[in-house]
């Protein structure tokens, strides 16, 4: 059985597209979850004119939980999660289901996208060849290949979005019942994913992914210009975010996947120790703590060179500053 856990909040422009684009796939799902968070607008009345599950919340939610909810209402045995206002290419749900039944050990799969604006016009981004996934992945993977994901390159953030994603049941119940809102629900589900060997990259684009001023998260990044990036960057919030997305994750796997924290606890103590560290020397501006951590190989898990060489040049912008 083939469930689609969806969320919507004042989705009216986009939600019959992406319904529509469920309903036409070549393989047939089995049931459609939506979980609606608050509506005001007639994304409920258009829902009504569709074979599909709508659940209305009695309060605003927020996203995290209102994914948990959509999952846990799911009773199929692969669940696909999907946002309001993409499209899905009318092959999405037969090729994700044929790589995910041709690999015993996955347990959850991402596949590429292709961005479009609010007019379902193509965006086209430069490419960089050391990348993969729209830019948004760290590694190169060659086009319609399959790639398993190492769970190391988790630790600074989350490369694949949920609407990409599809999981197994078993993943699933594993999730909800060491469900956190320390970080996105897609982060939450991939980590501990990756941490079983389970987690793959599908480089193929399957859906169309919307990029508009609604969107509640997504590639922000890949509408921003040169200036308003840096701008952004140059907080603290920002530059400590990969070393708190670090804890968090091995926070949750100590849980979630305790044999495999246990066989690497000792390394994952160093590791913590050094992520804790690292706030700390951007919290107190402290350049020479900051330049003695590119020593560390733990530095190169959570930032580039280049992010480590802004983690300087802001510790010595905010001095001058001070």
């Amino acid at each position: 059985m083939i469930s689609v856990a969806m969320t919507t909040y004042n989705g009216e422009k986009y939600i019959c597209e992406q319904i529509e684009s469920i309903l036409n796939q070549s393989m047939k799902v089995d049931e459609i979850i939506v979980c609606d968070d608050g509506s005001s607008d007639s994304t409920i009345e258009l829902l009504k004119k569709y074979p599909v599950k709508v659940v209305q919340n009695d309060m605003n939610l927020g996203y995290r939980l209102n994914f948990k909810k959509a999952m846990e209402l799911c009773s199929g045995d692969y669940i696909f999660l999907c946002d309001q206002d993409d499209i899905w290419l009318p092959n999405k749900v037969e090729e994700m289901m044929r790589m995910m039944k041709s690999h015993s050990n996955m347990h959850v799969l991402s596949s590429s996208f292709i961005y479009i604006d609010d007019k379902n016009q193509e965006i086209q981004m430069k490419v960089d060849k050391s990348r993969s996934n729209n830019n948004l992945y760290c590694r190169p993977v060659e086009k319609d290949s399959l790639y398993q994901v190492d769970f190391l390159d988790y630790l600074a953030m989350n490369y694949f979005q949920g609407c990409s994603l599809l999981l197994d049941k078993w993943i699933k119940d594993l999730v909800l019942e060491h469900y956190s809102t320390d970080i996105e629900h897609d982060y939450l589900i991939n980590s501990i994913a990756a941490s079983y060997s389970s987690m793959y990259f599908y480089n193929k684009p399957l859906f169309q992914y919307r990029l508009h001023e609604n969107n509640s998260i997504g590639a922000q990044y890949d509408t921003q210009t040169k200036e308003e990036h840096l701008q952004r960057a140059n907080t603290l919030k920002i530059r400590t975010q990969n070393a708190h997305n670090a804890l968090n994750v091995l926070n949750i796997i100590r849980l979630a996947n305790s044999d495999y924290y246990q066989e690497n606890q000792e390394e994952f103590s160093h590791m913590s120790a050094f992520f804790y560290q690292h706030i700390q020397a951007l919290e107190n501006k402290k350049f020479f703590k900051l330049l003695c951590q590119n020593t560390s190989p733990y530095y190169s898990l959570i930032k580039t060179k280049k992010a480590r060489v802004m983690d300087l040049l802001y510790v010595l912008k905010e001095k001058v500053i001070r």
